[in-house]
């Protein structure tokens, strides 16, 4: 019997998907098709932030390391996830509300925020309304070793910031971001889990979707 079950954390890529304000949308146009040219061959066209991806160091950091030079292994390991109760409402999410709910983080953990925004998706709500950290938390993560920061929303900064410091402050400490991640429902509000995040490698480049997924051990599935 299979003891494990993966959970699919990816957005599908689609041509009329929701995209960060002011992005563009994806073009994917068929250039061949089975009944006249004897295969399908397709082309996509899209941001390197499209749906579910990984902002590297560069993204704000001009010297920072790009996609392709990005360790794996960062991207790969045990994950811990604090799941917001409340209303997602733009709120900030303190170092407080993750301590009083006991989550354990040690060093070389991925971390994942479960802001609920998820069941916003495609609608304005999911753009205006989503949690973020606190400076105060973010800081207490960096001391705390880990080596990736995950969450369902679009951003770690409200989109109305333009300093956006809270990417500079985690890029800064060459700690990739995931954003956009899905089905975080799904994961136990405890230890241990593991997660993957895979980009593309595409030299020089500041992002890339990617395709993020967990290994969940079946004694720990309980929803």
């Amino acid at each position: 019997m299979d003891k494990q079950r993966i959970v699919d954390l990816s957005y599908s890529i689609r041509g009329d998907m929701m995209v960060y304000p002011g992005m563009s949308r994806p073009v994917i146009e068929w250039l061949k098709r089975v009944n006249q040219e004897g295969s399908n061959v397709s082309r996509i066209t899209l941001e390197a932030h499209t749906g579910t991806h990984i902002d590297a160091p560069k993204h704000f950091i001009d010297e920072g390391k790009p996609i392709d030079e990005l360790n794996l292994n960062r991207l790969i390991g045990k994950a811990v996830l604090f799941r917001v109760k409340d209303e997602p409402r733009g709120q900030r999410i303190s170092l407080q509300e993750v301590k009083s709910a006991g989550v354990e983080i040690r060093e070389g953990d991925i971390f994942l925020l479960d802001t609920g925004i998820y069941r916003f998706f495609e609608r304005p709500e999911f753009n205006r309304f989503f949690p973020v950290p606190t400076e105060e938390l973010l800081k207490w993560l960096i001391a705390k070793g880990i080596k990736a920061y995950g969450t369902d929303a679009c951003s770690v900064d409200p989109v109305e910031e333009k300093k956006k410091s809270n990417h500079h402050l985690m890029l800064g400490e060459g700690i990739p971001i995931i954003e956009n991640l899905c089905n975080l429902e799904k994961l136990p509000e405890k230890r241990p889990f593991t997660f993957f995040a895979i980009p593309l490698k595409i030299e020089k480049a500041e992002a890339s979707p990617c395709r993020a997924f967990a290994i969940l051990e079946l004694s720990l599935i309980h929803i």
